[in-house]
């Protein structure tokens, strides 16, 4: 029976690579590289997770427990790390998975081979930035909670996991049927990038950079926090999965069409990744432009341009996005009022603060106090 999402994985090196072939069954056995578990799920979903030792030799099962029709929960062994992965199925086509890892023995790696015709939806969770790249890309990427990537089908993840940094990942998945639905329903046709990582995946690896907004943190932060159990909770889960998703594609929309963003250099990017850090990192009392760009050393105009560019945001909108996810979660979790969120988040205003949560959100702040106990 579906409960509460539990945290969910911790890796050594691992892959996660689909068994498309089995329903609600799994199996045990040598892989190539190594000892393996493959777990398939309702409606032909499977995940397949190989772990190994940085040294590529040692190598540990993960242990089922409490395995039924929509859900299957591994623990890492402890010679490993502290951690489990989650997979969970909901509808036909819909599904996710969680993973965590809070005490790595040593420095590994994580390779996630997505589930064939799928498109996955990855969330970074905790506060601290990971580095993270895709086989086939030379460059790495840094993910942080304010990032929402879509990866298209076959395309391989790495992920470095380090002792002392806990890691907490949640990953959508959707059937490229269910995506090309919600493009025909509206009688639009599927962004032309996205379409041909669907038809022709072997060409290159499909990744397409967003931004996570308030509405879509909020909406992630229900998802997890769920109390329901049962049919309800599927029906629940499922709608919630729907709604990011609904969230991230119409980014593409947005996107479909625009010129391309002015082109900057590898320097750039890393001075850019620097700045949205900082501003993460001090939300509560950010710099100025002015301050921040001598601080990453760009001018002012590139620090906004290059801002915007690489982020989909502005650097006010990325503080102000902040500053509200921020207020949400201290509301939802009962710790402050209204007033109270709005003052610790830097909003002396309550009335500027109401409008820029309900511009955010599209709901009203009180409306968010005590919404995980009704949920």
């Amino acid at each position: 029976m579906i409960g509460p999402p539990v945290p969910a994985v911790n890796e050594e090196e691992s892959r996660i690579l689909a068994d498309p072939t089995g329903h609600g069954t799994m199996k045990r056995g040598n892989a190539a590289s190594g000892r393996s578990v493959s777990v398939a799920v309702r409606d032909g979903f499977g995940l397949h997770v190989d772990i190994a030792q940085r040294d590529l030799e040692r190598r540990a099962f993960l242990a089922p427990t409490g395995m039924d029709q929509l859900q299957a929960r591994f623990p890492l062994p402890e010679t490993v790390g502290c951690g489990s992965l989650e997979v969970t199925s909901l509808a036909a086509g819909i599904s996710y998975c969680r993973w965590n890892c809070d005490d790595a023995r040593e420095e590994t790696r994580l390779d996630t081979a997505l589930t064939p015709d799928y498109v996955v939806f990855p969330f970074h969770l905790t506060t601290e930035p990971t580095e993270v790249g895709i086989r086939g890309v030379t460059q790495p990427l840094l993910l942080s909670r304010s990032d929402s990537y879509l990866l298209g089908p076959e395309v391989v993840g790495t992920q470095t996991i380090r002792p002392g940094v806990p890691i907490r990942n949640l990953c959508l998945f959707l059937d490229v049927g269910v995506v090309d639905s919600c493009f025909a329903e509206e009688q639009r046709a599927l962004p032309a990038a996205l379409k041909q990582a669907i038809t022709h995946p072997e060409l290159e690896p499909y990744y397409q950079r967003g931004w996570a907004t308030a509405a879509m943190g909020l909406a992630v932060r229900q998802m997890l926090t769920c109390s329901l159990t049962g049919g309800l909770a599927r029906l629940y889960l499922e709608a919630k999965v729907l709604e990011i998703a609904a969230l991230r594609l119409a980014q593409l929309i947005d996107d479909d069409g625009v010129p391309p963003p002015p082109r900057l250099t590898r320097l750039d990017r890393e001075r850019l990744d620097h700045a949205r850090f900082i501003l993460w990192s001090r939300h509560q009392d950010p710099p100025t432009v002015s301050e921040l760009a001598q601080l990453v050393g760009l001018n002012r105009t590139k620090l906004k341009v290059g801002f915007k560019s690489r982020f989909g945001t502005t650097v006010f909108g990325f503080i102000r996005t902040q500053r509200l996810q921020r207020a949400a979660a201290l509301m939802q979790d009962g710790e402050c009022n209204v007033s109270e969120a709005a003052a610790m988040v830097g909003y002396n205003s309550l009335s500027a603060f109401g409008s820029a949560f309900k511009a955010e959100y599209g709901i009203c702040p009180h409306q968010v106090l005590g919404c995980e106990e009704a949920e």
